[in-house]
């Protein structure tokens, strides 16, 4: 085992040693908890790889107004979100990209 899974398998253990100890009334609130964790962290990876295939198709379209277009659906998108979270983490992944600028896309005639 490297250092990773070790660690793995003791934070494992600390969780399991966590919900021993929970009081047996509580034990539902906190499978609900860790359920909606679980389901949290799934939608964040399917929102995740939503994005980088849209910036994919963007990067790759040759022309320019092919680009207008892919950014333009791409922020509909963006608009669509029901949740306002959802929106400010998109705009932190755009603010990360290098080379990318909101001034730059806000520029395309949209």
């Amino acid at each position: 085992m490297n250092n990773s899974q070790i660690t793995a398998t003791k934070q494992r253990l600390d969780l399991l040693t966590e919900i021993e100890q929970t009081p047996e009334e509580y034990i539902s609130d906190l499978l609900q908890i860790v359920r909606l964790f679980r389901q949290s962290i799934i939608i964040k990876q399917t929102s995740i790889n939503a994005w980088d295939q849209s910036i994919n198709k963007i990067n790759n379209s040759n022309q320019n107004q092919e680009k207008q277009d892919k950014i333009k659906q791409l922020f509909q998108a963006w608009a669509e979100l029901d949740d306002e979270n959802e929106q400010k983490e998109t705009l932190k992944i755009i603010e990360s990209l290098e080379g990318v600028s909101i001034l730059k896309i806000q520029n395309y005639q949209i």
